[in-house]
């Protein structure tokens, strides 16, 4: 883009407002109009409304968060009061320069918002220290998020904010840009060396206010340095930022520099409330060592925050599966409470542009054509190899793709977007000599490529007898034949898209000069980076098209951070590819469905009225061969099993929500589900003697996809341990042979004096007792036998004669075995040897409303309660019951839990299944 374009489409997005709906005829004729003012050519003009309609098409979704509960909301009242000079400046930056649309704005300041109001207030006069936690996703754009947050707190009264990079100094520096940019707005380099203030980013838009920066792009933490430019905190106006690594030296000079030079000595603390930002929070923040002796980072993060008399931590992360871990029960009176977020969890939406593991790994993801198996590395590098292994030669897979990466320059040239940058990945070694090893074998490989090119590019088609331009073709003819152009365009452009092409090995001594984007701004750099850990933590390869992966690693965490292909990819994301082996891809998938998993586990919580230090988290680990994260970061992780059976058995919701919304919104989803089905024209049956429930409300042969919807939006309680309505819904749509395409579904009514009105039947609700589970947030159905469900309704959809049938024949077989016959399991009624084929599924809904307790002798009473519980209206339970099918058996699912789920599940009591004491 050129400046002309980006000014126009400043210009263009200043006429929009937040959430309107532009079609491309108004972003045409506000792009025509400009360019009377700001002229552009006829080819820029289309790429500048391309460019304008792919910004406005971009949505955020607001995040979930769960808080503890005694935290008083201050920021929304605060906030007449605060002139958000920062947020301001910050907020338009990102508008005019950075290019993100209002509506993504938008999302960003009401999700800072929320984070503001979860820290405490920087005002009051008491002492706090908050900790919390932002889960994102990785390469998702977190960095604006916690510079907003930044922004903000700053506004509000947050004097000191540090912010912890990873441990490669090339992130740091990173990192520190895009903080002058955000934030502090003057060129830290220069500022550090007193001269003249050079200023950048937010400093461009507003200059009344700037962050007093004690790093620099170029220097980590120096005592001199601080010592000179600061003083003390105190004395400085403006709010004082550090960006540092995660490392012992800088993290102890810090420290001592704080306590020997700010401290009141009265107090012995540092009174400037202070924000400390933890930036990639699982990686060397957690401890890994047992007792009460932490590792050197945590311990000195810690030591930090309790100099401050308020102080708050706010991790951030893509990976939070070690930080789930963390004991929350440690605290040592010289450090202070450990890093688990006892007070916040926070789970971001990553915006629609976003190109995440869910969109490239499943079968069915959009992005899934990116894949390619590099089945051959082995041999050239093998999964295991020591330090002194020299790569054999370069397999067909790599040679592909770098022919891929050459030809996605050349449309890149065409596209017009030759000023910016390009990237390669190639992460098959975790050894830098191994890594020096590949990079020269490719460089030679590429200078070979580079002198074919340049001798025969114009050559027409006469170059295609060349091995060079011959394999160029094919891999173009594979993978690029629809990208807009023919082979004939591209190789006319080859020679300019390959002559800047350079390959460098990168690690954390050598990142910052070979990863130099900054130094290569006129034309853009373009680089095959071929490097190991310091490729997989916070580092970001602009322009990523074309990532290498030959990998052994099975932790969660170290995996997705080695995903740097996930991001954006504007206009490109059609060039993209990626080769990795078939384990890995299994890999990938399994560990983002469980981070997926996770982040509804937030929502869940959210809905429940939750708490991080009253509900405990657990994470998929079904797949034997992957670690959820370092065992050293797993002591206190438990192992828990979860069934879910779905053959010839029946599973219910004895755990009702007591949040109001979520009531509501079930019963909500309940009327609208009969409405549907009536609608499509299914009629109930009710009232007809030839079935077993006649005096129920019954729908019968309903379609597959009306459940499935049912489930997809209905709020089980997360103690329903046994329910899981996204296991639930796989496992259905799982079932190919078609024996779950049609359902039974049973509206449940009792004698209860509530009725819901469902379709165009009254129904009284059935009566259950209850037992109060303030510790979950939840009504327990049944008190502690934990049902909900009468063994009767599994009789749903089926004749009176052949429900006879099972029970005289069941009852029979227990006269044979016992001499007496028993209350018969429900699940009978689902058992294969009484059908000629399988029955229908079935789903049956309890509308409830709540016996008294013995606690609540009277009706008057119970009105009080009612009345403080605001239960006004039916409560919904459902249970789900699936035939048995030989071959399909119980799914167990294995999880890691901590400490808080392990005592919460210790803590509830598993269903009784014979018991008979239920009626309707």
């Amino acid at each position: 883009m050129t400046k002309e374009q980006e000014q126009v489409i400043a210009q263009v997005q200043l006429q929009i407002k937040p959430g309107e709906t532009v079609d491309e005829d108004k972003i045409k004729n506000l792009v025509n109009f400009f360019r009377m003012l700001t002229p552009l050519s006829d080819d820029e003009a289309a790429e500048t409304i391309a460019e304008l309609q792919s910004k406005l098409a971009v949505k955020m979704d607001r995040g979930s968060f769960v808080k503890e509960k005694n935290h008083i909301s201050w920021y929304y009242a605060a906030k007449g009061r605060i002139n958000p000079q920062f947020w301001t400046r910050y907020s338009t930056y990102l508008y005019k320069d950075a290019g993100f649309n209002s509506d993504v704005i938008n999302s960003i300041d009401v999700a800072t918002d929320e984070m503001m109001d979860l820290l405490s207030n920087p005002s009051d006069d008491v002492a706090f220290q908050r900790r919390g936690l932002v889960i994102g996703d990785v390469q998702s754009g977190k960095t604006s998020t916690y510079l907003a947050l930044m922004n903000k707190a700053a506004d509000a009264g947050y004097h000191v904010i540090i912010l912890l990079t990873g441990t490669i100094e090339k992130l740091r520096r990173q990192t520190q840009g895009r903080t002058d940019e955000g934030f502090v707005g003057l060129d830290s380099t220069a500022f550090n060396k007193n001269k003249d203030n050079v200023f950048v980013g937010v400093g461009n838009i507003d200059r009344s206010v700037s962050g007093w920066a004690v790093t620099s792009t170029t220097s980590d933490f120096n005592t001199a340095t601080a010592t000179k430019l600061s003083g003390q905190l105190s004395s400085i106006s403006d709010p004082v930022v550090f960006v540092l690594k995660k490392n012992k030296s800088v993290l102890e000079k810090l420290e001592s520099w704080l306590r020997l030079f700010n401290c009141n000595p009265s107090t012995g603390t540092i009174d400037s409330p202070l924000l400390l930002i933890d930036d990639e929070a699982d990686n060397a923040s957690v401890s890994t060592k047992p007792g009460e002796d932490p590792t050197t980072i945590n311990k000195n993060i810690r030591k930090i925050l309790k100099l401050f008399s308020k102080a708050s931590y706010v991790g951030f992360t893509a990976t939070p599966f070690a930080n789930i871990f963390i004991d929350p029960d440690s605290t040592q009176e010289m450090l202070g409470d450990d890093l688990f977020p006892r007070d916040f969890i926070y789970a971001l939406e990553a915006p629609t542009n976003y190109i995440g593991a869910a969109s490239i790994f499943p079968v069915h993801g959009k992005y899934h054509f990116m894949l390619h198996d590099n089945y051959d590395c082995d041999e050239y590098v093998p999964v295991k190899h020591k330090k002194t292994h020299t790569p054999g030669d370069i397999p067909l897979s790599l040679r592909e793709a770098i022919a891929a990466f050459v030809i996605t320059n050349a449309v890149r040239d065409l596209r017009g977007q030759k000023t910016k940058h390009r990237s390669m990945l190639v992460n098959v070694s975790v050894f830098v000599d191994v890594q020096k090893k590949i990079a020269d074998q490719l460089d030679s490989y590429v200078r070979e490529l580079q002198r074919e090119i340049r001798n025969y590019y114009m050559m027409n088609r006469v170059a295609l007898q060349y091995s060079s331009f011959a394999f160029l073709k094919d891999v173009f003819d594979s993978y690029y034949s629809k990208c807009g152009f023919t082979w004939e365009q591209i190789q006319v452009a080859l020679w300019e898209a390959i002559a800047p092409i350079v390959v460098r090995y990168v690690n954390g001594g050598n990142a910052a000069k070979n990863l130099n984007y900054d130094e290569n701004e006129e034309l853009g750099l373009r680089i095959i980076a071929v490097g190991g850990y310091s490729l997989s933590r916070g580092l970001t390869l602009e322009g990523l098209s074309h990532s290498y992966f030959y990998r052994n690693t099975k932790m969660y965490d170290t995996l997705m951070q080695m995903g740097r292909w996930f991001g954006y990819r504007p206009h490109y994301e059609d060039l993209c590819q990626i080769w990795i082996n078939e384990d890995a891809v299994d890999w990938y998938s399994y560990i983002s469905e469980a981070a997926d998993e996770l982040k509804r586990e937030v929502r869940r919580m959210q809905a429940e009225q939750r708490t991080p230090a009253d509900f405990g988290l657990c994470v998929r680990s079904d797949n034997a061969t992957l670690l959820v994260t370092a065992r050293n970061k797993m002591r206190t992780a438990k192992d828990y099993t979860m069934t879910v059976s779905l053959s010839g058995n029946i599973i219910e919701t004895p755990f009702i929500h007591i949040n109001e919304q979520v009531q509501k919104n079930n019963l909500l989803i309940t009327k609208q589900l009969i409405d549907s089905i009536v609608e499509a024209g299914y009629q109930p049956v009710i009232n007809d003697s030839t079935y077993a429930l006649a005096d129920k409300v019954q729908f019968l042969d309903v379609p597959q996809e009306f459940v499935l919807d049912y489930l997809r939006t209905y709020q089980s309680h997360t103690s329903n341990s046994n329910f899981h309505t996204g296991e639930i819904v796989k496992l259905i749509m799982a079932a190919d042979d078609g024996s779950l395409d049609k359902w039974d579904i049973v509206v449940a009514s009792g004698n209860g004096e509530k009725t819901v009105t469902l379709g165009d039947n009254d129904i009284s609700c059935v009566q259950r007792s209850f037992a109060v589970r303030e510790d979950v947030g939840a009504y327990q159905m049944s008190g502690s036998k934990s049902r909900l469900g009468n063994r009767s309704y599994a009789k749903g959809g089926l004749t009176k004669k052949l429900a006879a049938r099972i029970e005289a024949s069941e009852h029979a077989e227990q006269l044979k075995r016992f001499g007496e016959t028993r209350p018969l399991n429900q699940n009978v009624f689902f058992k294969p040897d009484f059908f000629d084929k399988p029955r229908n599924p079935l789903l049956v809904i309890y509308p409830v409303e709540l016996k008294a307790p013995a606690e609540l002798r009277t009706s008057a009473d119970m009105q009080k309660f009612n009345a403080a519980k605001n239960i006004t209206h039916a409560l919904i339970g459902i249970s789900v019951g699936i035939p048995a099918i030989k071959g399909r058996e119980p799914k167990q699912y294995q999880y890691k839990i901590n400490l808080i789920k392990y005592r919460e599940l210790e803590g509830l009591d598993a269903p009784d299944e014979t018991d008979d004491t239920i009626e309707d």
